[in-house]
């Protein structure tokens, strides 16, 4: 049977346990009740109202979750157990952003980290996970807490209006701050390489030459920005930032993203470089 599992800070995992072979064939049932909003897209993305979904050693996640053709939810019956990093690999095959992905590859599998919320570093600790898929994380590059500066909240409020005056899709008020550095990103927590989810509503911009967003550079006078949107197009150019020495990447993911902690980076390396 399948039990899942609510704190009150929203965040769910699911535990299957199987007393015996006998209690197998009703699991669809307490599944299928299971609300879920669906994701439009040439590879849906289904997205549950809760912040996490972990794959663990004891994780049963059916294709509601981890949808494995686009059929009606309340029809699936088949149960897909994310269990190892080789899973994980694969779900990144499957759901990964294809330009994204493509462009990790050209780059020498180079990945985008960001460092994890307390509560979803909590959640990885607790389900000893090898992969979360967070679907709803507050945007927080215009808060003053977090950099705790007053300039830089007007620095990213002032980037919000030249972004939005420029008709750009992605801005501050709709993405995250990732680096292509692990160690830069575990100052902000858990260091997890992020994997954007699905075929629409994923764009990247860093700076041109590279380097951070905030603090500005003292001698940068004007700096010009780059964009991917996630296009064939852009994929050589986003390889390229992805190999940048500590470089910061914004990126808009509006199906959500996985994240997988940098501790397994090189062996999902080697299995990315051997399937792909």
């Amino acid at each position: 049977y399948l039990v899942l599992f609510l704190t009150r800070r929203g965040i769910v995992s699911m535990r299957a346990l199987f007393i015996s072979s006998i209690f197998t064939a009703p699991l669809h049932h307490f599944v299928v009740c299971y609300n879920l909003v669906p994701h439009d897209g040439r590879r849906s993305i289904l997205k549950t109202r809760r912040n996490f979904v972990t794959f663990t050693t004891t994780s049963i996640l059916s294709p509601l979750l981890l949808p494995l053709s686009d059929q009606n939810a309340c029809a699936a019956e088949e149960y897909y157990s994310m269990s190892t990093i080789k899973e994980t690999a694969q779900y990144i095959q499957k759901y990964t952003n294809e330009n994204f992905l493509r462009s990790v590859m050209e780059s020498d599998c180079n990945f985008l980290y960001r460092g994890l919320s307390p509560d979803a570093n909590k959640q990885l600790v607790i389900e000893n996970s090898s992969g979360l898929v967070i679907t709803d994380e507050p945007f927080d590059l215009l808060d003053v807490e977090t950099y705790g500066s007053n300039a830089a909240a007007t620095y990213f409020q002032s980037l919000e209006v030249q972004m939005n005056a420029n008709r750009l899709s992605i801005r501050p008020s709709n993405s995250h701050m990732g680096s292509t550095c692990p160690l830069e990103a575990a100052k902000w927590g858990t260091a997890v390489s992020i994997w954007p989810l699905g075929e629409h509503g994923v764009q990247f911009a860093w700076m041109e030459g590279g380097g951070l967003f905030w603090p500005v550079p003292a001698s940068s006078q004007s700096r010009a920005m780059a964009l991917s949107d996630g296009t064939q197009n852009d994929d050589k150019r986003l390889s390229e930032a992805l190999r940048g020495d500590a470089w910061e990447i914004m990126f808009r993911a509006d199906n959500g993203f996985l994240a997988v902690p940098a501790a397994f980076d090189d062996e999902l390396k080697e299995i990315l470089r051997r399937n792909i």
